[in-house]
This record gives C-alpha cells, structure tokens and sequence, in this order.
C-alpha cells in the first residue's frame, strides 16, 4: 500500500511539475511576442520554462533512488542504451554535415527525445525480460 501511495505522490508531483512547464512556455511565447522587455529580462522569461524541468529531474531521481535494484539495473540500461543512441547518430549527423548541406537540428529537442526515449526503451526491455522469463 505505501508503494502505491509513493506512485501516486510521485505522478501528481512530476505532472504539477509539466503543467507548470507548459504554462510557463505559454507565458514565455506571450511575454516575448506582446511586451517590450529589455534583453536581460527576454533571457530570465526565456529560461524561465526550465525551472520546473529541474523540478520534475529532481523528482525522477528520488523515485529512481526508491526502486529496487532490478528496476534500477533497467534503468540504468535505458538510460545508457538511449546515450548510446543519442551519441552515434549525432555523431553521424555531424560526420555528414561536414561533406553535405543538413539542416540544422535544434538542441532544445534532445532532453525529451532522451527522456522519451529512455522511457521507450525501459518498456521494450520490460517486455523483453518478462518474455524470457515465461
């Protein structure tokens, strides 16, 4: 019962953490295109949307620290499986923009694209375990 209430905690946390995001990133879109601010105030609503990113990391990690060593082992894997992944295709990217015209990729994209696919990943090897294990 107490593991049920700590995923229930930690779900209602981690979504007031993206709902706060994405009202801030509607906040930044508004404040930059209707208000004249000065640049140093355009760079604090601009990295304003973060905080509660730094906020949800924060909360991942302690419910990281709470699971058992197996989900931990899994976890673990997800995460190196999805560096790996992020790591030789830009570095292929970066290989082919050197001799060809690429477009340019906007690194804003790579933290959901690690924390989704690291999610991703963490279920396909789930599911990979329990069919082993039948």
């Amino acid at each position: 019962m107490k593991e049920k209430s700590r995923d229930t905690s930690f779900s209602k946390r981690f979504m007031a953490a993206m709902t706060l995001f994405l009202v801030l990133i509607a906040i930044q879109t508004f404040s930059l295109e209707l208000a004249d601010m000065p640049t140093w105030l355009q760079v604090v609503v601009t990295l304003l949307p973060v905080t509660p990113l730094i906020w949800a990391f924060v909360l991942f990690r302690e419910r990281y620290r709470a699971l058992d060593e197996y989900m931990k082992a899994l976890t673990g894997e997800a995460f190196l499986w999805m560096i790996g992944i992020l790591c030789f295709s830009s570095f292929i990217y970066g290989m082919l923009a050197m001799k060809f015209a690429l477009p340019p990729v906007n690194l804003a994209l790579v933290l959901p694209v690690v924390f989704g696919g690291h999610g991703l990943i963490l279920q396909l090897l789930i599911w990979k375990d329990n069919g082993q294990s039948n």
